[in-house]
């Protein structure tokens, strides 16, 4: 099977480690910030972030370290493996969706969440396919003016 491209050796979770953390901080900040939430759930919440910041530290460590050495070619890097992840999130939540259709007491819960699920993997497949067909150009595109656009060069 063939991935979205990988612009360096580091295994999945190195490449997108700490986008996915800053994503999961925001998403915590905001539920902390939210009144109807009960203080014990916010709690509990924070500390399986903290847990697993700390659990991961070291990944997120060499990732920030990476960001600030060559910040371009790290979001690069992260464009190529978010996708990735995306693709194995999806073949774990697939079998976990279905047994929860098959046991879920409401018809628009399970419809629902078949409705997503189904449209969530036909744009992934779509976007794959179309890597696929345009993969030279597109990382050609990426390594080159998506870099210039997001290379911020210092005034003199």
């Amino acid at each position: 099977m063939i991935f979205f491209a990988q612009t360096n050796s580091a295994g999945l979770l190195e490449q997108i480690v700490f986008p996915l953390f800053l994503l999961w901080f925001v998403g915590l900040t905001l539920v902390l910030l939210r009144n109807d939430i009960e203080v014990i759930w916010k709690v509990a919440i924070f500390f399986v972030f903290v847990f697993y910041f700390f659990q991961f530290f070291p990944e997120l460590k060499e990732s920030y370290e990476r960001l600030t050495r060559s910040y371009p070619a790290e979001i690069l890097n992260w464009v190529y493996g978010i996708p990735r992840a995306f693709y194995f999130f999806l073949l774990f939540f697939w079998p976990i969706a279905v047994f929860r259709m098959f046991y879920s007491a409401s018809p628009f819960l399970a419809n629902s969440t078949a409705k997503v699920l189904l449209g969530f993997t036909l744009v992934y497949w779509i976007l794959f396919l179309g890597y696929h067909q345009f993969s030279v150009p597109i990382d050609e595109f990426l390594k080159t003016k998506f870099v210039d656009w997001i290379t911020v060069v210092p005034p003199k």
